[in-house]
């Protein structure tokens, strides 16, 4: 009867195993693909990073891997180290690339000449999301057209990719949606300083405040210092 009920046990335990969905990748894991180049994303961007210096190592981003754990825009903003068939080298991700299959990049000039020749016009490539290589603060961007009755914020110079953002009032943390141009929106924010709660890809939350908003909407967007980073 033991070994019967044993036998029960270990065919149900293999039953589970194999029907438990898989873990989810991690973010940093390695990704593989192809790189192209391009002389865009400095201005103008999908997602309204300007102004970008001329010379920065910058990369368009393919939609799937842009859209990590089903956060649109996740990887905005964010650092990769690419590697190619030179070396390696890291990126700031400036900017959509529609048509790039999974684990493509479009690389500017400069970044793509680190990793491969530029006769060749695609590479193939492997990257990951790694620590941006800042210091200081949180910057806030706040998009034209904003006021406490309707606001779309922008995090800039996160160490690590922005998954969420919260605002409280009432006593409670209210969810505020991400865009696909790298905004975080909500309506009726209140007329004081607005408390927020910032989560990076990791899980890691911090939180900040800004100062109140416009009580009608701005006519042009503006930054505001933020005064807390994500920890290491």
């Amino acid at each position: 009867m033991k070994k019967k009920m044993s036998a029960v046990i270990s065919v149900v335990m293999l039953m589970i195993l194999c029907f438990c969905p898989q873990a989810s990748a991690a973010y940093n894991d390695l990704h593989e693909g192809y790189a192209t180049y391009t002389g865009s994303g400095y201005s103008g961007g999908t997602f309204l990073l300007d102004p970008i210096p001329s010379d920065m190592e910058i990369t368009a981003i393919n939609p799937k891997d842009l859209n990590y754990g089903g956060v649109k825009a996740a990887l905005a903003g964010s650092y990769l180290e690419v590697e190619g068939p030179k070396g390696k080298t890291i990126v700031y991700v400036t900017d959509l690339y529609p048509e790039g299959a999974p684990g493509a990049l479009d690389l500017s000039p400069n970044a793509f000449s680190k990793i491969g020749a530029m006769k060749d016009g695609k590479i193939k490539i492997k990257w990951r999301v790694v620590k941006a290589p800042i210091t200081g603060n949180f910057t806030y961007r706040i998009k034209e057209g904003s006021s406490q009755w309707w606001a779309a914020i922008q995090v800039r110079n996160h160490k690590y990719p922005v998954m969420k953002m919260e605002y409280y009032k009432d006593g409670k943390w209210i969810n505020m949606e991400k865009t696909d141009y790298n905004h975080f929106l909500s309506t009726n924010l209140g007329t004081g300083s607005l408390k927020v709660r910032i989560t990076d890809i990791r899980g890691k939350v911090v939180k900040d405040t800004i100062p109140k908003l416009p009580e009608n909407g701005t006519s042009k967007s503006y930054t505001v210092p933020g005064h807390v980073q994500f920890p290491e």
